[in-house]
C-alpha cells in the first residue's frame, strides 16, 4: 500500500465514521471504482479504527472523564446510569460481530447493488429524522436497546452507523444533542473491542506467516481446522490436508507475483480441492472466509503508510465529529439524506453497468 492510498483510506475512514453516509459502504464503493485503494491489510484496518476512536475520545474527553469519575464513586448516580445505557446499547452489535462477522463479510462484501439500496435506506431514515420535532427527552433503557439494535443492523455495508443511531434516537424523541453524544460514545468501546479481536487475529496470522515452508504451515492450519470444524465422516481428512498444503504453496506463488496466480485464483482452487475432499459447501464458505477473506494480505503495509493513514484518519475524524455534532443540533441532516440518495442511486447504476 502506497502513501496516496493510505491517505485516501484515512480520509474516507475519518469522514465516514462520523458523518451519516456509511464508512463500510464508501469503502466498498472505493474498492469497486479504484481497485487497489482500499485493499488494506488487517494492520491498516486496526490503525484506522484506532485513529477514529482516539479522535472520539479527544472530542468527548470531558464526558468520558465525568463518566469514570462517577463510576468510581460506586453510587447510582447519573454517570453510572449513562454508563449502563452505553453497555446495554452495545450488546446487539457485539453479538452480531461475534457470531455473524464472517457471514456478513462473505455475503455482503463487494455487493455494490446492496450498498446502493442500503444507502437509499439510510437517506430515507435521515430525511425522516430531519423532519422530526425537537425534544428534550433523555436516553432511557428502552430507547438504548432500540438504538443498540439499529447499530447492529448498521453493520451491513451502506447503512450508516451514526446515521442509523442518531436518526433512530431523534425519531424516538431524544434531544438532538444527547442523541449525537450517545451515538458517538456508544461506539468507542465497540471499536476498541473489535480492535482487540482483530489484533489477536493479526498476531496469529503474523505467527503463521513467520513459518517459511508451506509443509510446516500446513499442520498448524490443520490443527486449527479440526479444532474449529467438525468434519463429517465422509470427509477425507488427508485430502483436506493436501488441499491446505496446495493452497499454501499457491499462496506463496501469488504473493511473489507468479503469472496466473492471484488471491481469487488461490481461493477458487482451494474451494474446489476442499469440495473434492467431501467438505460441505457451508463449511467451505466458513473456512475460506476465515482463512482467506480480509485476513492475509499479499504484502505488508509500510510504516510510512501506517503513519499517514493514522494521521489523516485522526485529523479528519476530529473535524468530522465536531461538524456532525453541530449539524445534528441545527437540524441539517437533510443534506446527508440527499447525498445518500444520490450516492445510492449512483451505486445501483454502477453495479448494473
Amino acid at each position: 500500500m502506497g502513501a496516496i492510498e493510505a491517505i485516501i483510506l484515512g480520509i474516507i475512514q475519518g469522514l465516514t465514521e462520523f458523518l451519516p453516509v456509511s464508512s463500510s459502504g464508501h469503502l466498498e464503493l472505493a474498492k469497486s471504482m479504484f481497485g487497489s485503494v482500499p485493499e488494506e491489510g488487517m494492520l491498516m484496518t486496526i490503525i484506522l479504527h484506532f485513529a477514529t476512536a482516539l479522535s472520539t475520545c479527544v472530542i468527548f474527553r470531558k464526558d468520558i472523564a465525568d463518566i469514570f469519575r462517577g463510576l468510581f464513586k460506586f453510587k447510582n448516580n447519573d454517570e453510572f446510569k449513562f454508563s449502563f445505557l452505553i453497555v446495554l446499547s452495545m450488546i446487539p452489535a457485539a453479538a452480531v460481530g461475534v457470531f455473524l462477522e464472517d457471514d456478513i463479510d462473505r455475503f455482503f462484501s463487494g455487493n455494490i447493488l446492496l450498498v446502493g439500496f442500503m444507502l437509499i435506506l439510510t437517506g430515507g431514515l435521515l430525511f425522516l429524522a430531519d423532519r422530526a420535532k425537537d425534544s428534550d427527552k433523555k436516553v432511557q433503557t428502552k430507547s438504548a436497546v432500540i438504538v443498540g439494535i439499529s447499530q447492529a443492523i448498521a453493520i451491513l455495508p451502506g447503512i450508516s452507523r451514526s446515521g442509523a443511531t442518531i436518526g433512530i434516537s431523534v425519531l424516538l424523541g431524544i434531544d438532538r444533542s444527547r442523541a449525537a453524544r450517545f451515538s458517538f460514545l456508544m461506539v468507542v468501546p465497540l471499536i476498541f473491542g473489535a480492535m482487540a479481536v482483530k489484533g489477536k487475529k493479526y498476531v496469529e496470522i503474523q505467527s503463521l506467516e513467520g513459518i517459511e515452508m508451506a509443509e510446516d504451515r500446513t499442520p498448524v492450519i490443520m490443527e486449527e481446522l479440526t479444532k474449529d470444524f467438525e468434519f463429517a465422516d465422509t470427509v477425507d481428512v488427508e485430502m483436506v490436508s493436501l488441499a491446505v498444503f496446495q493452497k499454501e504453496r499457491a499462496w506463496e506463488m501469488a504473493k511473489n507475483g507468479f503469472p496466473g496466480w492471484s488471491k481469487d485464483s488461490v481461493t477458487k482452487y482451494y474451494r474446489l480441492d476442499l469440495s473434492m475432499a467431501g467438505v460441505h459447501e457451508a463449511q467451505i464458505d466458513e473456512i475460506t472466509a476465515d482463512d482467506m477473506g480480509k485476513v492475509r494480505p499479499f504484502t505488508s503495509t509500510s510504516i510510512t503508510a501506517i503513519l499517514l493513514g493514522f494521521i489523516f484518519a485522526f485529523l479528519t475524524g476530529l473535524v468530522a465529529c465536531k461538524w456532525m455534532i453541530k449539524l445534528v443540533k441545527n437540524s441539517k441532516l437533510i443534506y446527508f439524506s440527499i447525498y445518500c440518495f444520490i450516492a445510492g442511486t449512483g451505486a445501483i447504476i454502477w453495479s448494473l453497468l
